[in-house]
């Protein structure tokens, strides 16, 4: 706002008024009186001059004095306002976007890699960003590699890091029978399985991420291939020599149960328009990042998978700010009834065209004032997301393991329209991709790679229901299988307490599972949990979220790093939160240190609780909190602002850009009690404020 500009005008204003009222004064007077016919500008001019009427000339002056006054003050108060309320646009030297901070991060030329997952962090977090495993982690300590060295002269089974990979380029050695030798395989062996057996499921499902690759072929082809050199349990478990190439020939025969697995791929039909769910073997099966109609060749896209996830996430948000439609060819807009939330905008979503589907996003909630300047969107995505991933919704329900959300089989009986919903709601997805707007909703790890076209394995049965992995393990490792009676059949419940009986083949009810047929039918089991019984929802959901974003785009992330992509950091950095944010109007140094006291106290869900409160979001950027946003993607830092008590008596948010009002507490404990009421309240709905 140029507010002295505006004062000028006003001022000049007020003096055309007073020069054109005594000009027609004296001109009236003139016309009355029958005196000389000058100009009347000159005799005003000549009378102001020679003090023939002092008391009008004080008078003239005092109104213009007074008025410039009024002036003077109002461009102080107005001035002051507006940099309180629009601190961000005073604050930065110019308008940053969100593409343009994660293109300019200077931090990606510092990253540390983590042992378990081979991620690369930023140099300040002191745990893995997508794993949250411990930087000081390691797999064989330096104690344990100096005592391998030292017993085996010239071994290099595993030279260089120890990490769960092989080094592919290790050649193979001359072998030893050494007892030393012996004695620190075994002790490798132990310490290695200890390690990896205390893994939790984040850790293991990061450390995955690198089971498939693309490869080419003999006839130049992209194909998915195992990597050979994949450390996992099984292997550990096989090793029975400190040999290279014993070792090596060990790791490529793990698994019996390699051969079980899948990789889906969606077949559209005038039959089935949003798509259905084919599956392959995944060895061998096509591997193709791009589509026919893509703008980016498949080399293209092999080059930025091997870039690390900081610069791929880069080169994302430039491609789809890209997509953006500009907003003066038109704006999405949803008006959503609170009480209709999930009909209204499914329905909405699925109206929009792909145009629509990329231009800038506007929500309005029936009957509330509130004006979208970001905040709205926010809350849109968040009372969205906690409605569509509810168990009682009946779309979605949280696996066994309670951690990760799959889609429900029995989805029909929530909704005849049940597909349709899915569709929006692969578009919901898609837009908070669009929009990097991070939502709470854990897709189980199946789902992610149904989502890329990576392959599935038996292993990843565990992060959707732990149970029934261990319990098909078992019967694969045990024999006496006929004496539990089983047949090929599986017992799926309804969304009313009800259940019904699937054959998994035809006529399997009258089918037993014997020795000769248990790995068929651990094989179908595992197919119809990750594949089989919600292929259809899957097709339509894969359809609405590439509506949004092209597939090509999302191929160059792997499973793992599409939910950091989605979820963004789970764990909350103070320091980094405290850096980047800013002070509107006076600083109150104590109340400040007593805020940040208190959040540096907080468990992470309590942080979580007042970011949610304060910004429309629980979760933190890749980047940290230095990319905090409005919803039109400007940069907009976290903000604190000191306020009186009689302004308001707790703290207050303004979502739209990310500031919380602290009132000026005389102790530590109010502001904290403060702190704690707001973080447990469900605070929903907009002022024009």
């Amino acid at each position: 706002m140029e507010t002295p500009r505006l004062s000028k005008t006003l001022l000049g204003l007020v003096l055309l008024i007073l020069v054109d009222a005594e000009v027609v004064v004296a001109n009236t007077r003139l016309w009355e009186t029958g005196e000389s016919h000058e100009l009347p500008h000159a005799m005003m001019t000549r009378r102001l001059a020679s003090g023939a009427s002092e008391g009008y000339n004080f008078m003239f002056y005092f109104v213009i004095g007074a008025m410039m006054l009024t002036c003077l003050i109002y461009n102080i108060f107005f001035k002051h306002k507006m940099e309180a309320n629009f601190l961000r646009q005073n604050a930065l030297p110019e308008t940053m976007l969100r593409q343009d901070v994660i293109a300019s991060d200077q931090e990606m030329n510092n990253l540390w890699e983590c042992e378990v997952c081979s991620f690369k962090s930023y140099e300040a977090h002191q745990t893995c960003m997508l794993c949250g495993t411990d930087r000081s982690f390691r797999l064989i300590d330096k104690q344990l590699k100096s005592m391998e060295e030292g017993a085996e002269s010239g071994s290099a089974t595993m030279k260089g890091k120890y990490v769960l990979y092989v080094d592919e380029n290790a050649k193979a050695t001359q072998k030893t029978t050494s007892a030393a030798s012996k004695s620190s395989s075994k002790i490798s062996r132990e310490f290695f399985k200890r390690k990896l057996s205390g893994l939790n499921l984040r850790q293991q499902s990061a450390r995955r991420r690198h089971e498939w690759t693309r490869q080419r072929n003999d006839d130049g082809q992209y194909v998915w291939v195992r990597k050979k050199n994949y450390l996992d349990r099984k292997a550990l478990k096989s090793l029975r020599s400190l040999s290279s190439s014993s070792l090596r020939e060990s790791i490529c025969s793990t698994g019996s149960t390699n051969s079980v697995g899948v990789v889906s791929r969606i077949v559209v039909s005038p039959k089935n328009p949003t798509g259905r769910i084919e599956l392959d073997v995944p060895h061998g099966a096509p591997a193709n990042r791009a589509s026919e109609s893509s703008r980016f060749s498949q080399e293209e896209l092999e080059q930025v998978n091997a870039l690390p996830f900081q610069q791929k996430h880069a080169w994302f948000v430039q491609h789809t700010a890209a997509m953006e439609v500009p907003w003066e060819y038109g704006h999405l807009l949803l008006e959503i009834d609170r009480e209709n939330l999930l009909h209204n905008s499914c329905e909405q979503l699925l109206w929009a065209t792909p145009e629509q589907l990329h231009q800038s996003l506007r929500i309005k909630f029936a009957n509330e004032p509130g004006v979208d300047a970001g905040g709205l969107v926010r809350e849109w995505f968040t009372l969205m997301t906690k409605e569509v991933f509810d168990d009682t919704t009946g779309l979605f329900y949280t696996s066994g393991n309670g951690d990760a959300l799959m889609i429900n089989p029995a989805s029909a009986e929530a909704s005849v329209d049940h597909l349709m919903y899915y569709q929006a709601i692969g578009r919901f997805i898609g837009r908070a991709l669009f929009e990097g707007i991070l939502i709470d909703a854990h897709l189980a790890l199946p789902l992610c790679k149904h989502i890329l076209g990576v392959p599935i394995t038996f292993s990843d049965l565990e992060f959707v229901d732990h149970d029934l992995h261990k319990n098909l393990k078992w019967l694969r490792d045990n024999r006496g299988v006929e004496s539990l009676a089983l047949d090929f059949t599986v017992t799926v419940d309804q969304h009313s307490d009800k259940s019904k009986i699937v054959e998994l083949i035809p006529n399997g009810a009258n089918i037993s599972v014997t020795e000769e047929n248990k790995m068929e039918y651990i094989n179908l089991r595992f197919k119809w949990i990750v594949a089989n019984s919600v292929s259809n929802q899957l097709a339509s959901l894969v359809q609405g979220l590439f509506a949004v974003i092209p597939r090509e785009l999302l191929s160059v992330f792997d499973h793992q790093e599409l939910e950091l992509l989605i979820c963004g950091i789970p764990d909350i950095d103070v320091v980094d939160w405290k850096t980047h944010t800013i002070y509107v109007g006076e600083r109150d140094e104590q109340l400040t240190a007593w805020f940040w006291n208190i959040v540096e106290e907080f468990t992470n869900e309590q942080k979580a609780r007042l970011l949610q409160f304060t910004t429309g979001s629980a979760r933190v950027p890749v980047q940290g909190f230095k990319a905090l946003t409005m919803n039109d993607g400007r940069i907009c830092p976290f903000a604190i602002q000191c306020v009186n008590k009689e302004e308001c008596l707790y703290p207050r948010a303004h979502t739209c850009f990310n500031r919380i009002d602290l009132p000026r507490y005389d102790m530590e404990k109010d502001l904290r009690i403060a702190l704690s009421l707001v973080i447990q309240m469900e605070v929903t709905g907009f002022t024009i404020e």
